[in-house]
């Protein structure tokens, strides 16, 4: 009876540890925004304001798609707000400049 001989499993070379990285950071870069300083910015705007009626993944999933448009809508309440407390101090300034020369 002739015998026959079993084929040997060939094993794979393994990948480099930082081939392994890279594959697992493009999936990470793919899932935030094109831009990371605006997806977590737009995310702690979120979480600052509560996230009670909504999960915080969903939450996570606007801030991906709507970073920036959400974020230069804050920007643009920011900057109202650094013209209002310029003007005031503006007028604070030539309430005092009027205060010293009255006590002059």
């Amino acid at each position: 009876m002739p015998v026959i001989k079993k084929p040997t499993p060939v094993k794979k070379p393994k990948k480099p540890a930082t081939q392994a990285l890279q594959a697992k950071n493009s999936k990470t870069k793919k899932a935030q925004s094109q831009n990371p300083a605006a997806y977590f910015g737009c995310m702690k705007a979120c979480c600052q304001k509560g996230i009670k009626p909504k999960k915080i993944t969903e939450i996570a999933q606007e801030c991906k798609h709507n970073a920036l448009t959400i974020n230069a809508k804050m920007s643009a309440a920011k900057a109202t707000a650094a013209k209002k407390i310029k003007v005031g101090y503006e007028t604070m300034g030539q309430g005092l400049a009027e205060l010293i020369e009255a006590t002059k």
